[in-house]
Order: structure tokens, then C-alpha cells, then sequence
């Protein structure tokens, strides 16, 4: 590997630092109402923390979009009606995850909740309209999100041409950054499941686009 290619790889991990550490900014508005004077309404505080997170996720999302983008083959392939072979695809991918989520509820009722479960049952219960907020946020904006860094991003960062690593190391990246202190280790092993199916159907649609 020469110094082009050392400095080339070097720059493409600083970005995806970066970029995986905005996803964590939107997340911030929560902590608003302890932040600002108590004198301050709450519905001025809501109305703010509104603003930020859709402003930050719409920002978020635009520049992801912009960083998978770049560089790509135009393709007229985009929108295409689904074969049975597709339906298959995400039929069996969907009952795949199913699984996956039965296992870690499982293994995660024998050993307690693991802290992102719990952080997130915590914002539930902070009021209805923070549970609103973290539903649009879980459900929405972070999926598109992980799902645009993880493997749009991250697979053509990095390996572009070798699809096996791609997907091994996009799911381990994604189950490592799901994974915290505390956790058994199966959690991370179920993470990291989760992101190389994901990965794996990602790259098998990303390939019937090229064709």
C-alpha cells in the first residue's frame, strides 16, 4: 500500500467519524429542557427541540445523501418494478430480522435490558410530546439514517470491490457502535447480525442496480 493509497483510506475513516458523530447531534434536543432557563415555556421549549431535530435530520439526510451520491454510476435502474425473486428477497430478509429480534428478546430478558433500551424507555417516559419525538426519531429518521452510513456509505468507502468484506466489516462497525458497557456479549453478537443482513440485502439490490 503506497502513501496515496495510506492517506486515501486515512481520509475516508476521518469521514465516517465524522459523519457517524452527527448522528448523535439530533439527539441533543433532549436535553433542552434542562438546559434552558426555567423561566422559559414549555411550549416555546417544544417548539425549539421540534425545530432542531427536524432541522438536524433533514440536514443529516441531505448530506448523507450527498456523500452516497458522490461518485456513483448514474443509474436508470432506480425505480423498477419488483420481480418474485425481490419479494422473495425481502420476504425472507424480514423473517430473517424477525428471528434475530426473538433471539435478542430472549437472551435480553434473562439478562436485563441492554443500555440503549433502557436509555430509550427513559425518554418514553419524560412526556408525551418527547415520546413522539423518539418514536419519529427510532422508527424514521435514525433508520434512514444508519441505513444510509452503514451500508451505502460505508460499503463504498470502503471494499468496493470486494463485497464479502464489505458486508462483514459494515456489520461489525454496526453492531460495535450499538453496543455498550454493560451489555452481554450476545447483544453484540445480535447487533452485528443485524447489520450484516442488512448489509448483505443491501448489496444484493446494489448489485441488480449495476447490471
Amino acid at each position: 500500500m503506497n502513501l496515496k493509497t495510506l492517506g486515501s483510506y486515512t481520509w475516508r475513516i476521518i469521514k465516517f467519524i465524522l459523519l457517524g458523530l452527527c448522528l448523535i447531534l439530533p439527539q441533543q434536543v433532549f436535553a433542552l429542557p434542562y438546559i434552558l432557563p426555567q423561566n422559559f415555556s414549555p411550549l416555546a421549549t417544544n417548539i425549539l427541540m421540534w425545530g432542531l431535530l427536524l432541522l438536524g435530520y433533514a440536514l443529516m439526510l441531505v448530506i448523507f445523501s450527498y456523500q452516497f451520491k458522490k461518485g456513483q454510476p448514474t443509474s436508470n435502474k432506480i425505480f423498477q418494478k419488483l420481480s418474485n425473486q425481490d419479494i422473495n428477497a425481502i420476504i425472507t430478509g424480514f423473517i430473517v430480522l424477525f428471528i434475530i429480534k426473538i433471539i435478542y428478546v430472549m437472551l435480553t430478558s434473562q439478562a436485563g435490558q441492554t443500555q440503549n433500551d433502557q436509555a430509550l424507555q427513559q425518554m418514553f417516559k419524560l412526556s408525551t410530546n418527547a415520546a413522539l419525538m423518539m418514536f419519529l426519531m427510532t422508527a424514521i429518521f435514525a433508520p434512514l439514517c444508519e441505513e444510509l452510513l452503514f451500508r451505502g456509505i460505508f460499503m463504498r468507502y470502503f471494499f468496493p470491490k470486494n463485497t464479502v468484506l464489505a458486508i462483514f466489516f459494515s456489520g461489525l462497525v454496526f453492531g460495535a457502535l450499538h453496543f455498550h458497557l454493560g451489555d452481554i456479549f450476545w447483544t453484540l453478537l445480535l447487533y452485528c447480525a443485524l447489520g450484516w443482513v442488512l448489509a448483505y440485502y443491501y448489496a444484493v439490490c446494489k448489485i441488480k442496480l449495476e447490471k
